[in-house]
């Protein structure tokens, strides 16, 4: 019967004896490799490690450790030759110096060795040159070092998303903008704790949606968010998506930017466009846009328009003997009279100077255009208050009726105009 015990290794190999194996080791292996005993000697070394230290292998041999690299290398490795003596594996890294004189990373990887009892008799360790890998590695650490610099100076927010859409990075202008630190967000899905206007949501909803299926991998939008104070603010989000190579989602990148400002002054250029800044109405060229469309729609539905020039009595006087202060706290409260006087539907607009318009294009009957005038006249009727002085302005109303008395909307309001001469010839200074 054959024996089923394993043949020993040499008879395995092309060797004559394990003896021949062992020298062939030594002389032709490329590792750094070494056999330390319990007392720290070197009792096995390869002759790579021997070329390597630039020392004869027969001198090397016996030596102990702390011998043979000196007593400011030894310091520094001691502690890992000595936890793989008591039993552990270990791995470090270390700057060594080559014979030659050059500076050289390694990798060291140190196992112990234990008798048929179980008991550690020594290490082997091996050694691998990793000079290449350092540099790459290093160079990858100072490329994610400058990265991570930039992202935290940047004046833009930066904030990622993992795959299931909760915070993974929250910068400090993220932090600035918002008002959250990033313990407070971290992990946490934006919409749950606030981050976004209710009139964003269903925007926020949609460019993440287009992402997530793959439709683009980036987009933009400009964003009404909140604080952490609850303060209502615009931000513009540039977004972009990194995906696995089958496909999935990996994270989502957002660069975020405060444009509350620019918004607002937009808005007021906006508004400044279309409104009279000193009484908020509508400028002459909102209100011919305004007419325009009216006539459109009355000649489709055969309705009638009233168009209402208004001019204040004695204005003049009071630019002349108050000031131009006064003047513009008259204007103001005028505005605000006829405002009050006229129907919800009626649009009242600031021409210039001292004069308004009112155009009534719903339920013109022909009596609307005169009790509406007469009201007008009648919130006149009271002095204006200017610091505690009483000034009195009246106001002359001429009316033009579409498509009784014009037929397109300049000729309406230069009838219109005409009426108020009339009206204010008639009543004298």
């Amino acid at each position: 019967m054959e024996s089923a015990t394993k043949p020993p290794l040499a008879a395995a190999l092309p060797f004559d004896s394990a003896k021949a194996f062992v020298e062939a080791l030594v002389q032709d292996s490329g590792g750094l490799i070494t056999f330390v005993d319990h007392e720290e000697r070197v009792r096995f070394a390869t002759q790579r490690f021997a070329d390597w230290l630039g020392i004869p292998l027969p001198e090397i041999l016996g030596r102990t450790v702390a011998d043979l690299y000196g007593e400011e290398v030894y310091a520094t490795i001691s502690a890992w030759i000595k936890r793989a003596l008591a039993g552990e594996e270990v791995q470090y890294e270390r700057a060594a110096r080559h014979a030659d004189g050059s500076a050289n990373w390694v990798s060291v990887n140190v196992r112990p060795s234990r008798d048929a009892a179980g008991r550690v008799v020594g290490v082997f360790s091996s050694t691998l040159e990793v000079n290449e890998l350092k540099r790459t590695h290093d160079a990858l650490g100072h490329a994610l070092e400058e990265i991570a610099t930039h992202m935290e100076n940047t004046p833009l927010a930066v904030v990622e998303f993992s795959r299931d859409r909760t915070i993974k990075r929250w910068s400090p202008q993220a932090e600035a903008i918002f008002g959250w630190t990033f313990a407070e967000v971290r992990e946490r899905n934006p919409i749950e704790f606030g981050l976004v206007h209710p009139d964003s949501m269903q925007m926020v909803r949609d460019l993440a949606e287009e992402m997530v299926a793959r439709r683009t991998m980036r987009n933009r939008g400009l964003i009404r968010g909140m604080t952490r104070e609850g303060r209502a603010i615009w931000c513009e989000w540039y977004n972009s998506a990194f995906f696995e190579a089958d496909g999935a989602l990996v994270s989502i990148l957002s660069l975020i930017a405060d444009v509350t400002s620019r918004v607002e002054a937009e808005e007021q250029l906006r508004q400044a466009a279309v409104n009279d800044a000193l009484t908020g109405l509508p400028n002459r060229n909102s209100l011919a846009a305004r007419l325009e469309h009216a006539i459109m729609r009355v000649n489709r539905s055969g309705d009638r328009l009233a168009l209402l020039f208004i001019d204040l009595d004695r204005f003049k006087k009071v630019n002349d003997t108050l000031g131009h202060a006064a003047g513009d706290e008259v204007l103001r409260q005028a505005a605000a009279r006829i405002r009050a006087v006229v129907r919800e539907v009626d649009t009242v607009a600031r021409l210039g100077g001292d004069e308004f318009v009112v155009l009534l294009e719903t339920d013109v009957r022909r009596d609307t255009p005169g009790v509406i005038g007469e009201r007008i006249r009648a919130a006149f009727g009271s002095p204006f208050d200017w610091k505690g002085t009483d000034v009195n302005c009246g106001a002359s109303v001429g009316v033009s009726l579409y498509p009784d008395h014009a037929r397109d909307p300049a000729s309406l309001l230069q009838s219109a105009d005409e009426a108020m001469y009339r009206v204010k010839q008639s009543v004298g200074p």
